[in-house]
């Protein structure tokens, strides 16, 4: 195979193991390989460790059966400050055919050690959303809802408990005692 143009994320074999009860590959084992795919194309867009944050828009044109050689294309369709959104196309080859059968959509979010987002350009070792390190007094932004609409909204830390109201309630209680 000549890869100097384009190459594929990946190629898996599918195996009797990998059926579901009417014989076809189960649909679950095609999005883990997907997820396996996105990131290796993620892995192009930022040195930071990248997590799965939604996969969307899956279509299953046609069943895999086994023996099929799978191969998976990724390509990155859009970036973002922290996140980057890859589609992945699906071939099988079976007795010499290419045949389309699976093409679905993931989104990535680089993070921090704490699984913070980060942006995709900052530099290695740094923290928090804003690629500097945190004061650790500061509160953490809260967690955001999804907006309607919005297939795949990103989690955001949760916001620290104040420290100071906590000690207050508790000096409250200890004098009602």
């Amino acid at each position: 195979m000549n890869c100097q143009n384009k190459c594929p994320a990946i190629r898996v074999v599918m195996f009797p193991k990998d059926t579901n009860p009417s014989g076809n590959i189960f649909g679950g084992v095609i999005l883990s390989n997907i997820d396996i795919a996105a990131g290796v194309a993620a892995r192009a867009v930022t040195h930071h460790r990248t997590v799965t944050v939604c996969m969307k828009e899956v279509i299953f044109n046609r069943p895999v059966k086994v023996g099929d050689i799978l191969t998976f294309w990724a390509d990155v369709i859009k970036t973002g400050r922290t996140s980057v959104t890859i589609r992945v196309k699906v071939e099988a080859e079976r007795r010499g055919e290419v045949i389309p059968v699976t093409e679905g959509e993931a989104i990535f979010v680089a993070v921090d050690q704490e699984d913070r987002p980060i942006p995709l350009d900052s530099p290695l070792g740094t923290q928090g959303g804003d690629g500097k390190s945190p004061d650790p007094t500061s509160p953490q932004p809260a967690e955001t809802k999804p907006v309607a609409g919005d297939a795949c909204a990103v989690p955001q830390p949760k916001a620290k408990k104040d420290k100071k109201k906590k000690s207050k309630k508790k000096e409250k209680r200890n004098k009602k005692k």
